[in-house]
């Protein structure tokens, strides 16, 4: 939730616990010097049942506004051990697969994604590669290399490496003219 609506939400809020309270003032007539000249409908009890529903909207309202927008990051299990369990953020998991993408000779840009499933992690990574290379060597080193990696560092076991060769980068064999 962005941080405009948060605050509206919580300004709101507030303004509905002061019509409450002003409800509760009016009705219990807690200030003497207050007059208000109310409908004949607007007994105690439809003043009661008004301020309580005001209240009940504020904190509603209040809760929605103080929620934490912090996005859940999945996790995955790596070892239990007897001290407990370890855990590791996907975040974490796609940074590793990144490195290795980075370290691949042929790849201009590299988009990740890491999914943990019960079978183990997988792993799909677009890139988009320099012309004229062979894909396939490229391919299979990079699975390779990534599926070998993240296993050692993590101890966690890689099932698939699914690679997506979104594009082709013209523009260094478009220079080399």
């Amino acid at each position: 939730m962005k941080t405009f609506t948060r605050i509206l939400l919580v300004f709101l809020g507030l303004l509905f616990i002061g019509g409450a309270l002003f409800l509760l003032v009016v009705n219990y007539d807690l200030l003497p010097g207050l007059q208000v000249e109310l409908p004949a409908w607007a007994d105690e009890n439809v003043m009661l049942v008004v301020g309580a529903a005001l209240l009940l909207i504020a904190l509603i309202l209040l809760a929605l506004g103080f929620r934490s927008s912090k996005k859940k990051v999945g996790t995955a299990v790596l070892k239990g051990s007897e001290y407990g369990e370890v855990l590791i953020s996907i975040t974490a998991v796609e940074n590793m697969v990144l490195r290795v993408v980075q370290q691949t000779r042929g790849i201009k840009d590299a988009g990740r994604n890491v999914v943990f499933t019960p079978d183990g992690l997988v792993i799909r990574i677009r890139i988009t590669v320099m012309p004229d290379l062979a894909l396939p060597d490229l391919i299979n080193d990079l699975q390779s290399r990534t599926k070998e990696y993240i296993e050692e560092i993590t101890g966690v076991t890689v099932s698939e490496v699914k690679i997506i060769v979104e594009n082709v980068n013209m523009d260094q064999a478009a220079s080399k003219k």
